[in-house]
């Protein structure tokens, strides 16, 4: 067992512990040979993982070791002793978010926010890596605050397997603090890591900070799959748009809630006396009534805060390009009109402006397309494994919806696809092409069941299916047309 005056690694001698996990525990500890205080923290502490469990926990995190931003606290050391994965980091004195919570105490509304935008900040950075990176475990000890007041996440790169290992080789249970954390597609039968899970993670952990409590206690999103509502957060402190953020975090379907780089965009435009533009604004005939009595908490939060269609929001962030466009012409028109009215020299007036213009980096942009793009269709997967037995419900429209979204995600990708390194380029082209292929099995379904429910002499409902087919056509007319073509063949 570790203990106080270890020499640790023959290196690190332990001080004192600063805290305990599942799986994990870190110490204060001095190094003996740089003669400084670290954090080290200890994977399967006492008994170790055998030879398997130590090449897939090395494999893994040697994928993240040289992440580098801001709100990520970055290990600076990864070794093993005595079969005992372990990090050394930066000693942070401050502490993790916990604090808050040990001492009965929640979180102002301006840390609240600042605290927001450092971790959405952190999971954009990881959520836009190729391939996505999942944290799966964002909760108030993983959130520590440095020197100068910064938010940094901790225990990313450790995967649902690496720690299924360690508890295995550990023979414990899933913690039921992280369950707390964990939204309802996570509780399905086949759960899949997606970034949609981390922003939940994000909404329950501010709710806690917020409140004392987590939204649904120790149960997690389980009770919210189950039919639980969304807490109302009644503290009088906290503005309604800090509510109604930390209630879309919390919607129940994957892609009502905001993602991580949005939330960031948010927060730093509040912080900034910025238009905060959660949503674009509905039309006159789409706006809900205002509800003055919000005893129903679900019904009070979508009426605040009205959930956005999956198929309608396809425009969502045009309007903030449209803006900066207008804006762009406006300084250009003036500048123009300046240099024809304005007096000086003529000749100096008669010279050519040279105009720099910046050069895009269509990679970049390619891959933040093509990373939402896979979102949507990773939401479309859950839905489908969660929903099987609703697979010909009107509510299963939706994995048309998010795999026709993911589409445009991809087209938009390949929109420039001449100015694409070829990497990117085969990986959107194949994105879609698989995209394509499961909305075309849906689509024959739908004709197939049409047909017979026609021939049984159900012809409403066989016009429903005929028209949910509709909608997916134009998006696969040439899989149509080319195995229509084999078929007749």
């Amino acid at each position: 067992m570790l203990s106080e005056g270890l020499l640790f690694a023959e290196r690190y001698k332990f001080v004192k512990l600063l805290g305990r996990g599942g799986f994990s525990e870190v110490w204060l500890a001095e190094d003996t040979m740089a003669e400084v205080q670290v954090a080290v923290k200890v994977y399967a502490p006492g008994t170790g993982l055998d030879e398997n469990g130590i090449k897939l926990f090395t494999q893994e995190f040697a994928m993240v070791f040289d992440m580098n931003h801001t709100n990520l606290l970055r290990p600076t050391h990864f070794d093993c002793w005595d079969r005992m994965p372990y990090l050394i980091m930066p000693l942070i004195k401050n502490g993790s978010t916990f604090k808050y919570l040990v001492e009965n105490r929640t979180m102002p509304e301006e840390e609240c926010w600042k605290m927001l935008h450092d971790v959405a900040a952190g999971l954009a950075y990881l959520h836009e890596k190729n391939p996505p990176l999942i944290h799966q475990d964002i909760k108030p000890d993983n959130i520590l605050i440095n020197d100068e007041g910064h938010y940094l996440i901790t225990d990313f790169g450790i995967s649902a397997r690496v720690r299924s290992t360690i508890r295995n080789g550990m023979a414990q249970e899933q913690s039921g603090g992280t369950m707390a954390y964990m939204g309802p597609e996570r509780f399905s039968a086949n759960p899949k890591p997606i970034m949609a899970s981390d922003i939940w993670s994000l909404g329950a952990m501010m709710f806690e900070l917020m409140t004392g409590t987590p939204p649904f206690g120790n149960y997690g999103g389980g009770m919210q799959k189950n039919g639980a509502d969304i807490p109302i957060i009644e503290d009088e402190n906290y503005s309604q748009d800090l509510k109604d953020i930390i209630y879309r975090c919390l919607e129940k379907e994957t892609w009502d809630r905001p993602s991580a780089k949005k939330i960031e965009e948010m927060t730093y435009n509040k912080m900034h006396g910025l238009p905060m533009a959660i949503q674009e604004e509905p039309k006159e005939e789409e706006k809900a009534p205002v509800e003055t009595e919000p005893q129903d908490s679900k019904t009070n939060v979508a009426k605040e805060v009205p959930n956005t269609n999956p198929v309608k929001a396809t425009q969502k962030g045009s309007n903030k390009k449209a803006i900066y466009g207008a804006v762009a012409c406006v300084i250009a028109l003036i500048a123009l009109l300046a240099s024809l009215f304005s007096g000086g020299d003529t000749k100096k007036s008669e010279e050519p402006t040279t105009v720099m213009i910046p050069a895009v980096n269509y990679d970049s942009l390619a891959t933040i397309d093509i990373n939402e793009g896979i979102s949507y269709v990773q939401q479309a997967d859950t839905f489908i494994t969660n929903h099987e037995e609703d697979k010909y419900d009107e509510k299963y429209d939706k994995v048309e919806a998010l795999y026709i979204k993911a589409l445009e995600q991809f087209d938009k990708a390949l929109a420039n696809k001449d100015s694409l390194s070829s990497e990117l380029s085969s990986k959107a082209s194949f994105q879609k092409s698989t995209v394509q292929d499961n909305l075309y099995k849906i689509y024959k379904d739908f004709i197939e069941t049409a047909t017979a429910l026609k021939e049984a002499g159900v012809a409403q409902t066989a016009e429903d299916f005929e028209k949910r087919a509709t909608v997916i056509k134009p998006y696969i007319e040439s899989l149509i047309e080319t195995n229509t073509t084999d078929e007749n063949e």
